[in-house]
């Protein structure tokens, strides 16, 4: 798949995005948070997801791609799966 514009759900941005049937959702690629993996569910939590951008920018200096998700407690951010 093509890379298509799309706005950084964390930061607004002008960035990048991949649709993701391995990840349910898309890899986002932005110049500000870098490249990090959402799940679908959890791009309707926005203001959950610009809290996770600690926690993204984290796990980038470990060298992990981040992964944002949803799940019954709220958005949560771990180590993606590439």
């Amino acid at each position: 798949m093509l890379p298509e514009p799309a706005n950084c759900p964390m930061c607004g941005s002008a960035a990048e995005r991949i649709r993701s049937s391995q990840l349910r959702g898309y890899r986002y690629t932005c110049p500000r948070c870098g490249s990090f993996g959402i799940e679908t569910a959890a791009l309707g939590d926005m203001e959950a997801a610009m809290l996770a951008c600690q926690a993204v920018a984290r796990l980038r200096a470990y060298g992990h791609l981040p992964f944002i998700q949803r799940d019954k407690q709220g958005v949560r951010v771990g180590p993606g799966r590439t």
